[in-house]
């Protein structure tokens, strides 16, 4: 299993640990403080994620840990307890990314020394790529994950190992800048002549190249009524070997986007069944317009990606949509 792991906790303590120690780091130092921690790793080897998400909960419950151990919490402790010797992990920094091989199990650090720093776990890691850009050698698709604000998140089978390849080679992503805006252009025209239901597809259909095991657009009166009734979603996905579910607003805008997209998001907090219930939820606002300010900075607090103005043709042209010019000069009926 390849993960992206934050190193955003104890301040530069982590950092400090994974250049100085070669140990990566989670949080969670609370668990550790029970004494129990050791059993719940263990739990995390047997048990398939919804049962292990059930055990930590119960675990929060008996704690007094249940105020903030939450399920989606859970996931994050799933994912790194059952890191193994061999697996890569991606560390992202501001602006720069690093990737690392686990040579160890991971372990629970000491909570005496650790736990002022809210540092509960590790693993020994060594470095295989430290460094690099992320503007010059990640796509859309890893850029995108680098930015989710989770603790981790797991890669699909073979994302890193090209990644290591491409480094290897000094196979630089804007290598094709100059070529790839000009499509972005033609891409981006096509998609204002789009109507919202057209657009809606769109975003659909690049969820499901992206590898998405379930993808689907809700109608317009199919309401969860635990939601607020503000709460709305354009499209959703399923991504299970990622453990995520990703929920799009999308708004087919001209100028500066307003708040609604926001909104819709911030109030949807009920997944429709358990398929969607039992994986991490990752929201999107996908617009044409433009986000400003206090808008962006609240989306960004709420962990919501905002994907603006020509940002989403980028996507496209950067995951590979079989499209040429021509494609994109007959407009949609």
């Amino acid at each position: 299993m390849d993960l992206m792991q934050r190193i955003s906790h104890g301040e530069k303590k982590s950092e400090e640990m994974l250049e100085d120690d070669g140990i990566l780091t989670l949080g969670f130092s609370e668990i550790v403080k029970t004494g129990e921690a050791e059993a719940l790793m263990a739990k995390a080897l047997k048990l398939e994620k919804r049962e292990f998400a059930k055990e930590t909960i119960d675990f929060g419950v008996k704690h007094g840990l249940d105020d903030w151990l939450s399920r989606v919490r859970s996931y994050y402790l799933y994912n790194f307890f059952r890191l193994a010797v061999g697996d890569k992990v991606v560390v992202p920094f501001p602006k720069e990314f690093s990737i690392f091989e686990v040579t160890s199990a991971p372990y629970t650090l000491d909570f005496e020394k650790y736990g002022k720093y809210d540092l509960g776990f590790g693993v020994d890691v060594k470095p295989i790529k430290e460094h690099f850009q992320r503007d010059e050698y990640l796509g859309a698709a890893l850029t995108s994950k680098l930015k989710f604000r989770g603790a981790n998140l797991q890669f699909t089978e073979g994302e890193i190992e090209g990644l290591i390849s491409n480094i290897g080679h000094k196979t630089i992503i804007s290598d094709f800048t100059s070529n790839q805006d000009q499509i972005v252009e033609i891409v981006q025209a096509y998609i204002k002549d789009l109507k919202p239901a057209q657009f809606e597809l769109l975003i659909k259909n690049y969820l499901e190249n992206l590898g998405a095991d379930e993808t689907s657009i809700p109608g317009k009166g199919d309401k969860i009524h635990k939601n607020d009734p503000i709460a709305d979603v354009d499209v959703m996905a399923r991504f299970n070997n990622l453990g995520i579910a990703v929920y799009v607003q999308a708004k087919h805008y001209e100028g500066e986007q307003n708040r609604q997209g926001i909104d819709q998001l911030l109030a949807y907090q009920y997944a429709p069944n358990e398929e969607y219930q039992a994986l991490v939820p990752v929201k999107w606002l996908i617009t044409t317009a433009e986000v400003k300010g206090k808008l962006m900075g609240e989306a960004e607090n709420a962990h919501i990606r905002v994907i603006q103005g020509d940002e989403f043709a980028a996507l496209l042209v950067e995951n590979g949509l079989k499209i040429d010019a021509d494609t994109f000069n007959n407009h949609p009926e």
